[in-house]
């Protein structure tokens, strides 16, 4: 009796680090077991997912139809569900009531990069449920060691295992040398991501000369942060060194990944960015923060540098070195290429993730063995 999974998590042409994870995955796992996959949402902005409203509340519903519908047709050993943060998380919890119910096996994924939406700054009443509910999965994954250890405050340490996000490789060439030097930025355009961040450290740069060019490729995080960085933008001068591209998917963001000369993310929390992991594979150095995940695949001083998230003097003096020195960025992006070849692809993650179905339900699955 082969394995099946009816895994659920967002759907075509929505942009973030969820839709990546599941379009890497997918392909590959559906090779292996009997896998039906589930898309919540297709082609929404992410600025206008996470809020309540009627058009929400009404998408919600027919999701959960869906979902019913999908149950009640597929039967499936294990439900997957691929969740977040804040409002949500809450939406998501129907799926894993309604799979106990009905005697499946359930694996939570948790892609949340702040926990406080999560469960520290919710009220007493969301962080019984959150537990509770954390407590009736058959496993939970997180997507880091570090988002492992903030999950066993609020859940079963055995129950927990760390899976780092992967990539597929292979689908993404090393980047060609560019005369550049051009600095990429993949990510919501707002405080969060340290978009801002990057806008201040080019504006140091300026009276030096540097002549770096920033890339900055993403939605808008909040309604008018677009706004808020194209007039920044206009106030510190920064002319064509720093252009605000818009969001990318598919061929253009690997065009972007191919042309770059490094990357650059100076979030303030983050599970493990999907946008980091890309660029390493694309054999480019990394400044990025020693928040979530990051430092378990970006080495500061090796394949790149760690700075403490809002250190707009010290990201402006790491921009310069990389942008200056074209040696070091073929030597850290060397490394980043390794790393990524060597622990984040996606062959040997979907093994373990077959190795945890079985686990969990006892059922056998197809196995090949060139994984």
């Amino acid at each position: 009796m082969n394995l099946r999974v009816l895994m659920i998590g967002p759907g075509e042409e929505v942009t973030g680090g969820i839709s990546a994870v599941t379009e890497t995955v997918v392909p590959v796992l559906s090779q292996h077991v009997n896998l039906l996959y589930m898309p919540t949402v297709r082609r929404r902005p992410p600025k206008k997912s996470g809020k309540i409203s009627l058009r929400n509340v009404a998408l919600a519903i027919s999701q959960y139809g869906r979902f019913l519908g999908s149950l009640y047709r597929f039967h499936p050993h294990v439900i997957h569900v691929h969740t977040s943060q804040g409002i949500a998380w809450l939406k998501d919890t129907f799926y894993v009531l309604v799979a106990k119910v009905c005697w499946c096996r359930i694996v939570i994924q948790v892609h949340a990069a702040d926990f406080d939406e999560l469960y520290g700054m919710k009220s007493r009443l969301v962080q019984h449920y959150t537990r509770w509910v954390m407590g009736l999965s058959d496993a939970i994954i997180a997507v880091s060691s570090e988002w492992k250890r903030r999950l066993a405050q609020i859940a079963p340490d055995n129950k927990i295992v760390a899976f780092r996000n992967c990539i597929s490789v292979d689908a993404i060439p090393p980047h060609v040398s560019t005369d550049g030097p051009n600095a990429l930025f993949l990510g919501s355009v707002g405080p969060r991501k340290g978009a801002f961040d990057l806008l201040e450290a080019m504006g140091r740069l300026k009276p030096r000369r540097c002549p770096l060019q920033v890339w900055i490729a993403g939605y808008e995080e909040r309604e008018g942060d677009l706004i808020r960085a194209r007039a920044r933008h206009e106030e510190l001068q920064l002319g064509e060194s720093y252009q605000l591209v818009g969001t990318v998917r598919g061929a253009e963001k690997a065009e972007l990944l191919s042309k770059a000369s490094f990357f650059v993310l100076p979030s303030y929390d983050e599970g493990l960015p999907m946008a980091v992991l890309e660029a390493m594979a694309a054999g480019l150095p990394i400044i990025a923060t020693p928040v979530g995940g990051i430092p378990e695949v970006v080495r500061d001083n090796y394949n790149g540098f760690l700075i403490t998230p809002g250190d707009v003097d010290t990201l402006a003096e790491k921009l310069n070195t990389l942008a200056n020195d074209r040696h070091l960025r073929d030597i850290m992006g060397t490394r980043s290429r390794q790393i990524a070849e060597n622990e984040l692809d996606v062959k040997p993650y979907v093994k373990r993730l077959m190795d945890l179905y079985t686990s969990i339900t006892g059922v056998s699955r197809t196995f090949h063995q060139d994984m």
